[in-house]
């Protein structure tokens, strides 16, 4: 005879199989206006699936979307049966009735935090199996231990399913971390600025504000790094909110070839033949460069997460991300009752938790208020920087750039920019001055004007 535990323990696993269905089909439904795969993709994580088809469709949703492909249905039987999956799955019609169910984009997260949730009650359930399987086994003086192991893995369930890799004594992994000091720490990044990598040492899980008021040289400064970066073969991931395709790829042909970025902007005769030699010598070195453009005027953190995670995947090592700018970003809630600050302030906290979890590096851009400019001198200051105080408290290091010439044309330093590093927790707090060639869009270090 069986106790009311045992009759509950053996009841199907809970599971919402027509959500986790409606879900699919509103991925294969995507729009260029609507994203639901990255909506979907911050809830779901990997085996909330309760159906292996429905695992392996959202696999192939995630690849397509990993590479800035289409979702549509067409797009996902290509995938599929590349994958050799398509039979196991239900094929071409199994596919179609998930079309068929789609639930709306305003229902995808709802849906997403079900077939999530439902999952950690499956866990909960295997957890409770585990423990009365446990305890039907249990010596009388083994009730204390077996008590303690159960609540071990309750306590992880509670916890959200957190490694313990977060929590252990202090003692545990000195030895290795000794052992480690044995090898120099590679920077993750560089700035290919020589002054500046000598002194902003950019690590794995670090961020890294770039800011200043507008005409400064940010987006110079940050595509040259880009650039920098992916030429010491580091791959680079570059988020262009502010800046189209066109304008990005003229201000780095300009910066590379030193061509004059107004001509490229005016186009046809305004490039001479000179300037074509130029372009066509660079252009070869460019296309084979690890960079990865994301021009998307809607980014969000899981976006960024999303895209850092794909090109992990293909190159091994996680990228150098630039996020251009921060302002401008959305938050994954996309709630419309944020205000400027909580909305910055989030955005900012969850970019951390990106570059921590994925050991990536994070480069933003953001934007300073007028503080400077009723300021003598006009220096920025950290506390300039706009919408929220989070910023300055998640970064590890702050870089506000400054030029004289901006404010005085006639400046005895005109064509100097520094970078006031405000905030630098893997080294000291200091001033790099630098050239800037804002004609041909790029910041350069002043021994190499010339090249």
């Amino acid at each position: 005879m069986t106790t009311d535990t045992e009759a509950m323990l053996e009841q199907p696993p809970a599971a919402d199989k027509d959500g986790e269905a409606s879900i699919l089909g509103a991925c294969m439904l995507a729009t260029p206006a609507y994203d639901p795969v990255a909506d979907a993709a911050r809830i779901i994580k990997d085996g909330d699936w309760y159906r292996p088809a429905h695992e392996t469709v959202w696999s192939a949703i995630r690849s397509l979307h990993g590479r800035s492909e289409p979702t549509g249905l067409p797009m996902v039987v290509a995938e599929l049966t590349a994958m050799g999956e398509l039979e196991r799955v239900g094929g071409r019609v199994a596919l179609s009735e998930m079309v068929r169910v789609a639930c709306s984009s305003a229902e995808v997260e709802h849906y997403a935090a079900l077939v999530h949730g439902y999952a950690k009650v499956r866990a909960l359930q295997a957890s409770l199996g585990r423990g009365l399987q446990m305890a039907r086994q249990t010596a009388p003086d083994a009730v204390t231990d077996t008590v303690r192991a159960v609540q071990t893995e309750l306590d992880f369930l509670a916890a959200g399913g957190e490694a313990d890799r977060h929590f252990g004594r202090l003692g545990d992994d000195l030895h290795a971390h000794l052992e480690s000091l044995e090898t120099t720490e590679e920077a993750a990044a560089v700035t290919g600025l020589v002054d500046l990598d000598e002194v902003l040492m950019m690590l794995a899980g670090n961020v890294v504000v770039v800011a200043g008021r507008p005409g400064m040289g940010k987006s110079a400064l940050t595509l040259g790094v880009a650039i920098a970066n992916a030429s010491s073969g580091r791959p680079t991931l570059v988020h262009s909110m502010e800046m189209g395709r066109k304008e990005v790829n003229n201000r780095i042909l300009a910066a590379r070839s030193r061509v004059s970025l107004r001509r490229l902007l005016k186009g046809g005769p305004a490039i001479e033949d000179d300037d074509w030699t130029r372009l066509a010598r660079h252009v070869p070195d460019l296309q084979t460069l690890p960079v990865w453009m994301d021009y998307s005027s809607r980014v969000s953190p899981s976006r960024v997460r999303h895209r850092v995670q794909t090109i992990t995947r293909e190159t091994g090592r996680p990228p150098l991300v630039i996020v251009d700018y921060l302002q401008l970003m959305e938050t994954d809630q996309r709630s419309s009752r944020q205000s400027p600050y909580e909305r910055v302030s989030e955005i900012s906290r969850e970019l951390k938790i990106v570059a921590e979890e994925t050991g990536a590096v994070i480069i933003c851009c953001a934007q300073l208020n007028r503080g400077a400019e009723s300021r003598d001198g006009k220096r920025p200051q950290v506390s300039d920087l706009r919408d929220s105080g989070q910023i300055e408290q998640d970064a590890s290091a702050i870089i506000l750039l400054h030029r004289e010439d901006a404010y005085d044309p006639y400046s005895a330093r005109a064509g100097e920019v520094d970078l006031i590093i405000g905030k630098n927790r893997n080294g000291s707090l200091c001033t790099v001055t630098v050239a800037h060639q804002l004609h041909y869009g790029r910041i350069r270090d002043m021994a190499a004007l010339d090249s």
